[in-house]
């Protein structure tokens, strides 16, 4: 039976996600992988039914819309093609010229190859206008013929961007010649598969050497691209090296996908992931990372290739450790996105629908309880991102919209509900926290994680997205950062950041990319009963021009900031953004500044001296402290972008049109070049403005302290302290030995102290406590490490070498 015959199956028959999924990766339909050991030509089967659904979507009215898509880039594309026998490029716009000595030649190709494949997909995909046509069949063999004989063979110099040589281009020839399997002809399909193994012939390395080893996405990539290279020639060697790539056989596991790592790139026990090796990135590469396994693992299973690495858990717990705590209603926050927020046509929720279809990908083979717990994941995902769809979204594969259309169809999956917890991740320098009503994030960078990522003309504008962003999520404006935030937001002016106004160029230059390093290593913190947490940052800029100490904490109905001993050099002015709200123009809403009532105008500001609220997103109230700022300015700002000039690069490069937000902006000034200034405010997400005003009158928090040495908060409702210390020093009673985060929170009869370094410089602190000794005489639990030095006063020892900046926590009782 020839492959198009099989493919063209109508699956969708089958009840239960699993099902489906099951009838997607396999040759029939029903659960789980074929029972028998899988033939070359059904796994090449289950790739299509991965790229395009396998079923005639025609027959799914919900995906109307995507296939109409499909149909309408096949025709466009397929119309601007040049065909005639003299060409030297197949679009005009992408000229091929300089092919291997040329950077701008090199993106063109790929470009090339994107387009055959939108062409291939035309083509294989059940139901469109252009399914099985002769002629299309004619033109995409042809435009391969010609890449083929002229821009991607043995032997070619690799110019410009290593990426569109090792992964880019041979993802992009397998996943063509998997579409077009039974109409190109061997000699070609030989020649494809001989470039994409000259140019990425080992998944484990970069180039043809071996003296760099791939690890995260890359790696998966390239171990996708090698198994089915093996599989489209019947190469079994390539098929096995591709499988045990994502082990690192060869490597003794080393960089394998499945193990745990302590430093670098990959996957953390606390949950975190690295990639590049200094930037928090499971929203991007993590998820590629994820897509890729799940697309490998589901392709060979029943295989005589079928993965069996005993450690794939890891991957699996990763769904649940790593990627749900910074998901919002389906949308992956920013900040483990990296230059991806940059990209116009990947905002946060197609990442979050990237994800969600590799747990739905994933769940059918994982197993229980895996199984039950991704479905509920992903129905609970989707159905709370209202304002956006993933089943018949135009960024998604068919396949992946059958699945989610299956799960929210299937009554038997209960959609997991919103989280309601905060965790602190240590080894990226993240701490997410969700409560009902909203959630929020604080990007920080340290000597460890570096303040962002630019490169290949992406993200040129993102200088100050580690340096103590704050992202608040909220239900009543879900597109916050993905409806045109980055193009039109003000580069300087990034809510939680403090910065001097000096001008700065553009971060990325051409091809190859970097990530900027902070300099201090005091950046994270810690949580407290998975309610509340604290981060906190010393934060010294990009040319040592400006100095700060700046915390964050996070607490029941609040988000308090506070900032010490902000100092700069050079002659510029300094502020802290409060916030920097985005809104379609002419919506922005009230603003009640001290208690009155005001409807600012585009241009217009207003100073506040006591409280801030925004209608419907949240109040601000200033606080007293030492150094604190007394007032902030509050204004209404019309900003004009484009994504083109936040990204220009070769494939991800956004459109010049104009796009037009207006921002309510809440700013406090400390003055040029200032010495020892500071800040301190609430915010309240969610709150209406009478419970600002409340605030105002009588905060709930009441500020300790607020120096260069040490940043105490008092939540007197919940007999809780919380708190950076950045030097060894005493205040309020405490004493550190060291640098540290504290929390201190009683209840009942039992006091818990916690303690993290996230400098990572103390191989012990000793911290004092004011509370009376005698009550606290027993010890109800205490980590390894911690030991009570004396009751009066209460001391007690933590042991922290080697501890990564994770927190450790001892519980006393009367």
């Amino acid at each position: 039976m020839a492959i198009s015959d099989i493919s063209r199956r109508t699956l969708f028959r089958a009840a239960g996600s699993a099902a489906v999924a099951g009838a997607l990766l396999s040759s029939a339909a029903g659960t789980g992988f074929a029972a028998t050991p899988a033939s070359m030509t059904e796994l090449i089967v289950r790739r299509r039914a991965i790229l395009t659904g396998g079923i005639d979507a025609s027959a799914v009215p919900e995906l109307s819309a995507q296939l109409a898509q499909i149909v309408a880039k096949t025709s466009a594309t397929w119309e601007s093609m040049d065909t005639s026998a003299g060409r030297t490029s197949l679009w005009a716009d992408i000229p091929l010229t300089g092919i291997g000595q040329s950077a701008n030649a090199t993106s063109n190709m790929a470009l090339h190859f994107n387009r055959l494949f939108d062409l291939a997909m035309g083509y294989a995909v059940p139901g469109t206008a252009q399914a099985g046509d002769p002629q299309l069949a004619a033109d995409i063999i042809s435009g391969l013929q010609l890449l083929s004989d002229t821009a991607y063979k043995p032997g070619m110099k690799a110019a410009g961007n290593w990426w569109f040589w090792e992964i880019g281009n041979p993802r992009k020839v397998v996943d063509i010649l998997t579409l077009m399997y039974d109409v190109v002809p061997a000699p070609l399909r030989t020649s494809l598969l001989a470039a994409a193994r000259w140019f990425a012939p080992n998944p484990g390395w970069r180039g043809r050497a071996t003296s760099l080893a791939e690890t995260g996405a890359n790696r998966v990539d390239k171990s996708l691209a090698c198994a089915m290279r093996g599989i489209l020639d019947a190469n079994a060697g390539d098929v096995a090296m591709g499988r045990d790539a994502l082990s690192d056989v060869a490597g003794g596991g080393k960089n394998s996908l499945f193990k745990l790592v302590t430093s670098g790139d990959g996957f953390y026990a606390d949950g975190s992931f690295i990639q590049h090796g200094q930037l928090p990135y499971a929203g991007t590469y993590g998820v590629v990372a994820m897509a890729g396994v799940a697309e490998i693992i589901n392709m060979v299973g029943g295989s005589s290739w079928e993965v069996t690495d005993p450690a794939r858990e890891t991957l699996l717990d990763a769904v649940e450790n790593t990627f749900a705590p910074f998901v919002w209603d389906g949308r992956i926050m920013d900040t483990i996105r990296g230059r991806a927020v940059s990209r116009q046509a990947e905002p946060d929720y197609v990442d979050g629908f990237a994800l969600i279809g590799a747990v739905l990908l994933m769940a059918p083979g994982a197993g229980e309880p895996y199984t039950s717990r991704f479905l509920a994941l992903a129905k609970g995902w989707l159905q709370r991102c209202t304002d956006q769809a993933m089943v018949g979204h135009p960024t998604q594969r068919l396949a992946r919209s059958l699945l989610a259309l299956d799960v929210l169809n299937n009554a038997a999956v209960v959609a997991a509900p919103a989280p309601v917890y905060t965790r602190m991740f240590a080894d990226q320098d993240r701490l997410v926290h969700h409560r009902p009503a909203w959630g929020s994030t604080v990007s920080t960078s340290s000597n460890r994680v570096g303040r962002y990522e630019w490169g290949n003309d992406e993200n040129n504008f993102g200088w100050y997205q580690g340096d103590g962003m704050t992202y608040i999520y909220n239900r009543t404006d879900r597109s916050q950062f993905s409806s045109d935030f980055w193009p039109t937001v003000d580069p300087y002016r990034l809510p939680g950041t403090t910065v001097n106004l000096t001008p700065r160029p553009t971060g990325s230059s051409g091809a190859g990319t970097g990530i900027p390093g902070a300099f201090q290593p005091f950046a994270g913190g810690l949580s407290v009963d998975a309610r509340w947490g604290v981060v906190g940052m010393d934060h010294l800029n990009y040319n040592k021009s400006l100095a700060a100490k700046k915390s964050w904490f996070f607490l029941d109905d609040t988000l308090v900031c506070l900032g010490a001993g902000i100092t700069g050099t050079g002659g510029a002015e300094v502020l802290t953004t409060l916030e920097n709200r985005s809104y379609a123009t002419g919506q922005t809403p009230d603003v009640r500044i001290d208690h009155t009532n005001v409807r600012l105008a585009v241009g217009a500001s207003r100073t506040a001296s006591g409280s801030v609220h925004v209608e419907g997103y949240a109040g601000f109230v200033l606080l007293p402290s030492e150094n604190g700022t007394g007032e902030a300015t509050v204004s209404v700002v019309r900003r004009t972008g484009n994504w083109r000039a936040i990204n220009s690069g070769a494939d991800t490069g956004g459109k010049d049109a104009p796009v037009t937000q207006d921002y309510v902006t809440i700013t406090a000034s400390h003055g040029t070049d200032p010495v020892n200034q500071g800040y301190a405010y609430m915010v309240l997400p969610a709150a209406d403005h009478s419970d600002t005003f409340k605030n105002q009158a009588k905060p709930r928090v009441t500020v300790l302290v607020n120096t260069k040495d040490s940043q105490l908060l008092s939540v007197p409702g919940d007999s809780l302290t919380l708190g950076n210390f950045y030097a060894a020093s005493s205040a309020k009673g405490f004493t550190a030995s060291g640098p540290c985060s504290v929390a201190v929170h009683e209840d009942g009869r039992k006091l818990s102290i916690t303690v993290a370094d996230p400098s990572r410089t103390q191989a012990s602190i000793r911290l004092t406590v004011p509370v009376t000794g005698k009550e606290w005489s027993g010890i109800a639990a205490a980590d390894p490490g911690v030991t009570v030095v004396s009751t009066k006063p209460l001391t007690l020892e933590f042991s922290l070498a080697g501890n990564h900046g994770h927190q450790k926590t001892i519980t006393l009782k009367r």
